[in-house]
């Protein structure tokens, strides 16, 4: 049997609202762009827990390339089993998303030995998963022009704020406030699955670089 059939069931397991990344290996296992969208897939829907091939389906890849991924999640809490049944004569693990959102520690990049190439595949993953998603989107006409379509649909911007710490504790807390308010909420009929990216960072001070001498 896989690590993953082998694993301990937990049937009365709820995701957490937050689970925060503090270890490199950790965040190695979420820097991944298939984890990341097994990861936003399963917090989509939390009843009933997903399959292996449910979530095959739902990512439109092989369901072989998926048990790897589905292990690595299990070995670190971001998912757990809590169900496991025989059908047609396999055994079938059913397996829940382990938090609605995840955060990474910013202690973890602070010293000489911060894991920053990890959190550089982990911000390409990020990003390009978005990509992918966006374009997904325009490609089936969610996102365009046509019977449904809006110009609300679709915000993509970058910006480069002046701030005093003040405002950018501001700042930060009302973004934190919108994911608390827009980020968690339980599946309801007639909603549709929307994707968001934030991210506020104190940016680098470009360098003026030296002016070259001149010849007198």
């Amino acid at each position: 049997m896989s690590p993953a059939e082998e694993s301990e069931l937990q049937p009365d397991f709820q995701p957490e609202p937050v689970m925060r990344i503090g270890n490199p290996e950790t965040l190695r296992a979420i820097g991944d762009p298939t984890r990341v969208r097994m990861l936003e897939t399963m917090v989509q829907r939390l009843d009933p827990a997903w399959s292996v091939k449910e979530l095959a389906v739902a990512l439109g890849v092989p369901q072989t390339r998926l048990y790897h991924h589905v292990e690595l999640l299990l070995t670190h809490g971001l998912i757990r089993a809590v169900e496991r049944r025989v059908v047609s004569g396999i055994i079938e693990t059913r397996y829940r998303v382990g938090a609605l959102s995840f955060q990474l520690d910013r202690r973890m990049f602070e010293g000489e030995d911060a894991p920053r190439e990890i959190l550089h595949d982990t911000l390409i993953a990020v990003f390009d998963t978005a990509r992918d998603e966006v374009e997904a989107a325009i490609a089936s006409g969610v996102i365009g022009k046509g019977p449904g379509a809006s110009e609300d649909r679709l915000l993509v911007t970058k910006g480069l704020a002046r701030l005093t710490p003040v405002r950018a504790a501001e700042l930060h807390r009302r973004l934190r406030a919108l994911e608390a308010e827009f980020g968690n909420d339980d599946p309801t009929e007639g909603d549709e699955p929307w994707g968001f990216v934030l991210a506020i960072y104190p940016a680098a001070t470009p360098t003026t670089p030296p002016e070259e001498p001149t010849d007198a």
